[in-house]
């Protein structure tokens, strides 16, 4: 158990590591990067890539494993997938509020719109249109209602 948990600290280190930089890289080009790779060996980085590398080890070793199921009641990082195919259900379903029921029906009037001004009668979209031309006609009906 010991060298596994050595193994998964070091995967999230370098996954930490490289993420940050990359992140930096992609805002901020090479500087950004040769910017974050320094803060990174600094005291505090190496501190903070470490924290979070246990933090995240702690998470992932000790997580319950589901191949046989069971019974989840709180919030529980687990495993899922390790022998097979697996199905995740909630047991209750959350009721929805009067807002988001509201939220729905206008989004549910905006797509039938957009429907109606982009396809033809017999439900094929007309002729240079995509579903992604309905979805920009269906989110711009929406800001309106």
């Amino acid at each position: 158990m010991a060298s596994q948990k050595v193994l998964v600290k070091n995967f999230y280190r370098a996954i930490l590591s490289s993420a940050y930089i990359a992140g930096a890289a992609a805002v901020g080009g090479p500087p950004a990067a040769a910017a974050a790779a320094a803060a990174i060996a600094s005291p505090v980085g190496i501190a903070s890539i470490e924290l979070a590398a246990q933090q995240a080890t702690d998470f992932t070793v000790g997580s319950k494993a589901m191949a046989d199921g069971g019974l989840i009641l709180e919030p529980t990082f687990a495993l899922l997938g390790e022998a097979g195919p697996e199905m995740v259900v909630p047991l209750s379903k959350k009721p929805r509020s009067k807002k988001q029921k509201a939220n729905d029906k206008k989004k549910s009037k905006a797509w039938k719109q957009a429907n109606d001004k982009l396809r033809n009668k017999n439900g094929q979209l007309k002729k240079g249109r995509t579903q992604k031309d309905v979805a920009r006609m269906a989110n711009k009906i929406l800001k309106k209602l």
